[in-house]
């Protein structure tokens, strides 16, 4: 188990529907209530132990974190975040630690910069099926939720997805990263209001084997207070361990 003094803020595991049924006795049993995700994954966060079912991906994160999980080896599976370390029977099922990073990037990419990770080979073949396939109606009002937002024009959603995309990729294909004393780990390439389903890093949906990822939130995660905004978090992986 990662050491408690590194002032970790989540535990986060993947349980199957057995697991979870087991710990919820359990919980019920210490008076401890978990609290079930409604309508986003990242509402897990928000609580002392919270989880999400497998359909909940699909409410309001179907055309972005949806297919991540569904391509994901946790797919079917049921999240669960903590803020003390569950049980040692669990902790096979461990998956990341989440912790606040005081890492910031030197500056942030160009638009050129962004576009070569959107468009990285090695990337492109790890993209789910689905990722960024908003109606288009829908792509719009997001941007136009953006400018409101910020107070300035936001450009068309397919400019937004490069970034998105590009957030991802730099996951996958590691060109920007932190230096030593944070565990070369890669990084965020952009501020929270360009950023798409921060779940994907936070949780480990790509399966990733680096000891750490440096991730900021998505605005769906600020917008529903369960992180801050254009904060860094080091996200340990359990299995790099």
């Amino acid at each position: 188990m990662v050491a408690i003094e590194r002032n970790i803020l989540k535990y986060c595991y993947w349980l199957d529907d057995q697991s979870l049924a087991m710990l919820k006795k359990q919980m019920e049993g210490k008076g401890i209530e978990m609290v079930r995700a409604e309508r986003n994954p990242c509402e897990t966060l928000k609580i002392e132990v919270g989880y999400a079912e497998p359909h909940v991906w699909d409410v309001i994160c179907k055309h972005d974190a949806a297919p991540w999980y569904r391509a994901s080896e946790h797919a079917g599976e049921n999240l669960v975040t903590s803020t003390s370390p569950l049980e040692q029977e669990y902790e096979q099922f461990l998956e990341t630690t989440i912790e606040l990073s005081p890492f910031k990037p030197e500056n942030l990419l160009s638009e050129e910069e962004l576009k070569q990770l959107a468009t990285d080979g090695e990337y492109l073949s790890r993209q789910p099926e689905g990722w960024g396939k908003f109606p288009k109606e829908m792509g719009e009002a997001i941007v136009q939720g953006l400018s409101k937002m910020t107070g300035k024009p936001f450009g068309t959603f397919e400019k937004l997805l490069i970034t998105w995309t590009a957030v991802h990729a730099n996951f996958v294909n590691k060109r920007y990263r932190a230096g030593k004393e944070l565990m070369d780990a890669p990084y965020s390439v952009s501020d929270t209001v360009h950023i798409s389903s921060c779940c994907v890093e936070l949780f480990n949906l790509l399966g990733s084997k680096e000891k750490a990822l440096l991730v900021r939130p998505c605005i769906g995660a600020v917008i529903i207070n369960a992180l801050k905004k254009d904060q860094y978090y080091l996200v340990c992986v359990a299995s790099s361990r």
